[in-house]
């Protein structure tokens, strides 16, 4: 299987108990979620882990693909009309994964990931000049590197976030793209950590997530980017287990983080919180399932119209989960499955308020999973004009 998050470490999957599904208000801007058809390359696995879109009809979207042997690169784009798979490179025999995309035009994208090279895992990038994606050298820090999320603000800017184990404990990652060379940058650490994603407004604004444990459980972790320092900033928690998946920036004080927590009950819930350029604050965030809600991804085309995706356990299979946000109350949308135990998004992109794509996976048969991807769109409001891509998706950011 293929390597996941270290942060993974900090807990086994738990669940929500008997939660209430809120209804979509008729103001919310994503009101429809329909599967679209995308392709497979592997006899056992095939995973999207990060899409990034900057229009309707240009879409790039990222993960693995078991091929029977060995796991290798996954990347594919979207014309609007169908998702084709382009060919991606390895960086090495043993497991290779793309974790996060971000795009600033159809033909200038970056992908990051981690490479396993039989003795570790190591950081792993590339770049995608609109007909082929190239390995472009990434450098690692400790004995084992992975890198998680990617935000680009420009083709010669971009910054990338994940973890390291320094041998005695995971630190975080982060490193800087000038359009030639990867390069690491000091990151601060509350105890063991990793970031899981990061949103970048500008080259000298930037806002990761992710999570540190001190001892006492996993907690939230926030840090924030100046174009020189990277600092850590006080997080609220909902419980005693408390993870950041993604964040997502319209603004250097307009920012949306989603996650999970664990509270007082038997299972994980959803969290979420939001950013004024001073302080971080929890807003309510329903859960669709009696058995656990998990946030794994937000997508913001304004400060009061995001989408979150990730997945819920009702009790009897895995599903999709899909909500929206309108900068007071989140709410839950209907969301479509395809597979026969487990449907997971993994990551959102939205190219307006009123159309987003979110991609993951889906168990279809025996211990089969393929690509799984749901088209987000609703009716346009008549005061909204079409904004652009969210500059840090994943991932998004995942």
């Amino acid at each position: 299987m293929v390597r996941k998050p270290v942060l993974a470490m900090f807990a086994t999957l738990a669940v929500v108990l008997g939660c209430v599904v809120v209804a979509t208000p008729a103001d919310a801007v994503i009101d429809s979620a329909v599967v679209v058809p995308s392709p497979n390359v592997g006899t056992i696995d095939d995973e999207l882990e990060s899409v990034s879109c900057v229009s309707a009809s240009e879409c790039v979207a990222v993960g693995y693909t078991d091929t029977g042997s060995t796991y290798e690169t996954l990347a594919m784009v979207w014309n609007g009309s169908v998702w084709s798979i382009v060919p991606s490179p390895n960086a090495s025999n043993g497991e290779n994964s793309l974790q996060s995309v971000s795009c600033v035009s159809a033909s200038e994208c970056v992908a990051v990931g981690y490479t396993d090279t039989g003795s570790t895992y190591e950081t792993l990038a590339m770049v995608w000049n609109g007909s082929v994606w190239s390995i472009v050298p990434s450098p690692n820090a400790g004995t084992s590197d992975q890198l998680e999320s990617v935000s680009c603000v420009s083709a010669s800017e971009c910054v990338a976030v994940g973890s390291t184990d320094t041998g005695s404990t995971y630190e975080t990652l982060v490193m800087v793209w000038n359009g030639s060379v990867w390069s690491i940058v000091p990151s601060p650490n509350a105890g063991t950590n990793g970031l899981d994603s990061v949103s970048c407004v500008s080259a000298s604004e930037c806002v990761a997530v992710g999570a540190a444990n001190t001892g006492s459980g996993p907690a939230t972790l926030v840090m924030v980017w100046n174009g020189s320092v990277w600092s850590i900033i006080p997080s609220p928690n909902a419980g005693t287990d408390d993870h950041l998946k993604s964040v997502s920036c319209v603004s250097a004080s307009e920012c949306v983080a989603v996650g999970y927590t664990f509270t007082d009950s038997l299972f994980f819930e959803t969290l979420a919180m939001v950013w004024n350029g001073s302080v971080w604050s929890i807003v309510p965030s329903p859960n669709a399932g009696t058995n656990g809600d998990l946030l794994l991804s937000v997508s913001c085309a304004s400060a009061s119209e995001c989408v979150a995706v990730g997945y819920t356990y009702p009790g009897s299979a895995y599903e999709t989960l899909v909500m929206v946000w309108n900068g007071t109350v989140w709410s839950i949308v209907s969301s479509p499955n395809v597979g026969t135990s487990f449907d997971a998004l993994l990551s959102v992109s939205c190219m307006s308020a009123s159309d987003c794509l979110a991609v993951g996976y889906a168990r279809v048969g025996n211990n089969v999973i393929e690509t799984l991807v749901l088209s987000l769109t609703g009716p346009v409001p008549p005061s909204t004009t079409t904004v652009a891509s969210d500059p840090a998706v994943p991932a998004f950011t995942g």
